[in-house]
């Protein structure tokens, strides 16, 4: 009977690791800092497409687009806002100008007004990358996550120099709520090759890797950690991969440490569940019982059934000696602790229904039923004496 309840349980299954191990993008990032690196760099590129020398025409905004450069350098986000509106009026031809008034409008977090100018810097001048690029913050800042990343393509395709540090991280954040699982790959892996030190494209690595190929995911999430040792969810999905080598120990310390953050509890329950069905499957019941009883504590109440079959599945083998021992030398103390210890049993295999009837059954129908029979006759006898 042991033996067939064990295997049952071995080959039950844990429910699968989380399917999707929280965001390993950043669940935000800071728009209005990408937005005035960019303009730094679109007002540069935008002179270039500007016309000079004799082909140049009189600018009647030029003097408002200074005053208004000037109070934005000064921080008087009010004056520069309108001193670059009247500059846009005067020379509504100027991308410079549109881009320069968005970046006031974002410092002011009007982000929807900001999106109109960066189009029509990017409508003016189709070739200045860098206005897709603060075209695509903008539109972040909002939640727009398929316009962002469609504006962060553009900007790559018209050129590559675009591709810096600080867009790393936005551009991942879009491509994954967008939706866009290849392309947030393409972007990771350029990532790592571009900035190596940059941990988010590593991350991003290891966790499109993860069911796929554990020998690219594994240096991956390694070298994630070396870079961000105290990251939770970096503690997490290597945990997984833990999980994927049955290297169960090093699973457990880092599912504990991912545990801190209550946002990864049920995916750090689920780690601990899978490692206990794996040391029933053993023979290794008390140390089963101990990381089932951490595990029920993070798992959601629907994950209780299974934990609770694991539980009384564990807790029956260590009743056994107990049982034993009130058999050998009529221990009438001992013999209401097995009761107990029996009552228990019953009411975890009775809710790991639920989980698995069969299995639940075959305990409580086979060896529990037996326990039960002989431990009121032994409590019986003893209540005589």
């Amino acid at each position: 009977m042991w033996s067939v309840a064990l295997v049952a349980a071995g080959a039950l299954g844990a429910p699968a690791l989380s399917a999707q191990v929280p965001s390993a993008a950043p669940a935000a990032f800071d728009s209005a800092g990408l937005v005035e690196v960019a303009a730094v760099y679109a007002r540069q590129a935008a002179q270039r497409f500007e016309p000079r020398g004799r082909t140049a025409r009189p600018d009647p905004g030029a003097a408002a687009y200074a005053t208004g450069l000037d109070w934005l350098q000064k921080g008087q986000i009010d004056s520069a806002v309108a001193s670059l509106r009247t500059a846009v009026t005067a020379s509504p031809n100027l991308a410079r100008y549109h881009g320069d008034l968005a970046l006031a409008l974002a410092a002011t977090g009007h982000w929807s007004d900001a999106e109109d100018e960066y189009r029509a810097a990017v409508r003016l001048q189709q070739g200045n990358p860098w206005y897709f690029v603060a075209l695509g913050a903008a539109q972040e800042a909002q939640q727009h996550w398929s316009q962002a990343a469609a504006s962060f393509t553009l900007a790559v395709s018209v050129d590559s120099a675009v591709i810096i540090r600080q867009l790393i991280e936005p551009a991942s954040v879009a491509f994954q709520r967008a939706g866009m699982a290849q392309p947030l790959e393409d972007w990771a892996r350029m990532g790592t090759t571009r900035f190596p030190n940059e941990p988010g494209p590593w991350l991003e690595i290891a966790s499109a890797y993860m069911r796929r190929d554990t020998a690219v995911g594994f240096p991956a999430i390694r070298r994630y950690r070396s870079l961000r040792p105290d990251d939770r969810i970096g503690a997490m999905l290597y945990s997984e991969y833990m999980i994927t080598a049955g290297v169960y120990d090093s699973a457990l310390v880092l599912a504990r440490q991912a545990a801190a953050d209550s946002s990864l509890h049920r995916s750090a329950a689920i780690v601990m569940y899978t490692v206990a069905g794996s040391l029933l499957h053993n023979g290794q019941f008390a140390r089963a019982d101990s990381v089932l009883q951490q595990g029920r504590a993070l798992a959601l109440e629907s994950d209780y059934p299974h934990f609770d079959l694991f539980l009384g599945i564990a807790k029956l083998r260590e009743l056994q000696p107990f049982y034993n021992d009130v058999v050998q030398h009529s221990d009438c103390g001992k013999s209401h602790a097995v009761d107990s210890m029996v009552t228990n049993v019953t009411r975890l295999l009775t809710a790991g229904v639920a989980a698995d009837s069969a299995l639940a059954t075959q305990g409580l129908t086979g060896p529990v039923a037996q326990y039960r029979t002989a431990v009121d006759g032994f409590v019986k006898q003893c209540g005589r004496h």
